[in-house]
């Protein structure tokens, strides 16, 4: 007895190391859309996303209880807060890189097992992990350099969580829902396709300039990108007179502005342009700081319609509704939209 009970000691003892060796050891490996080789562990508990973006996906794989920070853009985006209200607003707000009111304090105090940023923040990420030890992610709808949409960040926050098989589920959804328009849209030749003028929420002379924008895979022409190829930031300012000079077809106003149709429509210093001569004008979903994965598939849907009505039959906000259904379990979330912010009926 014992020569046996030292050895029933040794055992519990190595056991119990090897235990802890091996908690240690559970991370992960993944290579983030900045190219960055990040370990994370195995099982994320408490997550910090100071990327908008980051945060619909978290939502959209179902782990927002494991959410404990938020960026102040994320805290606001009025789909997030129009469809989990109460959750929004129970998460703590720690700022935003973006606007410079970050607090890098404050997301210390919350001990994340994982923070997300966006692609641009490297040094931004370099500098939390150095200092506090935690992994961060850079992830984005459109990443550099191309800025060109993709899926990707649904699958690397998917394997973060460990909500792959959902990750895929999104993914191959909204891919079809995508290749709806887009097998119609990609056999329309440059002639046919319709100049489109494409604004920011805070200014209708503010424009978007990069060639990622739904407008490409709707079928239309981004006019401004025409105009400004090499623009280092996606959103430019413009003066009145570029845009009489450039005429769009289409002009497209932000959702989230407090700019309407009518607004354009009626005011003297754009009856010269083409949109507004044919009555062209209208006020569609576009991004909240950043896009959304969803979102830019509805924004796809609904500029397709209006670009090409000719085309296409469907009823965006009965797509728009089902899409957001699935991605966020919620019913009416783009009708409310609709009727919070007076979007066009197309």
């Amino acid at each position: 007895m014992r020569k046996i009970l030292p050895v029933l000691i040794l055992l519990i003892v190595t056991s119990t190391l090897l235990g802890c060796v091996q908690q240690e050891e559970a991370k992960i490996k993944i290579v983030d859309q900045a190219g960055r080789e990040v370990e994370v562990p195995a099982k994320v508990e408490r997550i910090v996303s100071l990327w908008p973006e980051a945060t619909r996906t978290l939502f959209a794989l179902g782990v927002e209880d494991k959410i404990v920070g938020l960026d102040s853009d994320s805290k606001k985006c009025p789909i997030l807060t129009g469809a989990f209200p109460e959750k929004i607003d129970a998460i703590s707000d720690i700022g935003s890189s973006i606007r410079g009111t970050l607090s890098l304090e404050k997301l210390a105090e919350l001990k994340p097992d994982v923070v997300f940023v966006r692609t641009e923040d490297v040094e931004l990420a370099n500098k939390i992990q150095e200092t506090f030890g935690i992994p961060v992610v850079c992830v984005r709808v459109s990443p550099p350099p191309e800025h060109e949409f993709s899926f990707e960040i649904i699958s690397i926050i998917g394997k973060v969580v460990g909500k792959e098989e959902r990750a895929e589920e999104l993914k191959s959804y909204l891919e079809r829902k995508m290749e709806i328009v887009t097998s119609v849209t990609s056999q329309i030749p440059n002639s046919e396709k319709p100049k489109v003028y494409e604004t920011r929420a805070d200014s209708v002379l503010i424009a978007h300039a990069w060639a990622g924008s739904p407008i490409k895979y709707a079928g239309g022409i981004n006019i401004v990108h025409e105009a400004m190829p090499d623009a280092k930031s996606p959103w430019v300012t413009v003066s009145v007179e570029d845009v009489l000079r450039w005429n769009p077809d289409v002009i497209i106003l932000h959702a989230f502005g407090k700019w309407n149709p009518e607004d354009i429509l009626n005011d003297p210093n754009w009856q010269a342009v083409k949109a507004v001569k044919e009555n062209r004008v209208y006020k569609l979903l576009m991004g909240w700081t950043g896009w959304y994965p969803e979102g830019f598939v509805i924004n796809i849907i609904a500029y397709a319609k209006v670009l090409h009505p000719e085309k296409f039959s469907y009823d965006v906000e009965e797509e728009a509704n089902e899409i957001f259904k699935f991605v966020y379990g919620v019913d009416g979330l783009y009708t409310k939209l609709k009727e919070d912010y007076n979007l066009s009926e197309v």
